[in-house]
């Protein structure tokens, strides 16, 4: 099995467990566990996609991995924002 398949796995399994726990109400899109592994879920689904390079899944995974990102991010700079004001 080659590391493109085994990134894919790796990131089906990240993206439909984080999503299940998104409509399960477990978890928030202001849960770190939810944006991480949209972040890691995409970042390798992105990785499995450029070889052979598929166009489409390629760049649909690249931005969902940057929105995964920015969601980090998000809640990192609201909860500092939180902390500094008490």
């Amino acid at each position: 099995m080659s590391a493109m398949v085994i990134f894919g796995l790796i990131a089906s399994v990240a993206l439909l467990f984080a999503f299940a726990m998104l409509n399960l109400d477990k978890w928030t899109v202001e849960d770190y566990p939810y944006q991480i592994l949209n972040f890691i879920g995409a970042g390798f689904l992105a990785a499995s996609a450029a070889n052979p390079f598929n166009a489409g899944v390629f760049f649909t995974e690249l931005i969902w991995s940057l929105f995964g990102l920015y969601g980090i991010i998000r809640i990192y700079l609201d909860r500092k924002k939180q902390r500094s004001q008490r």
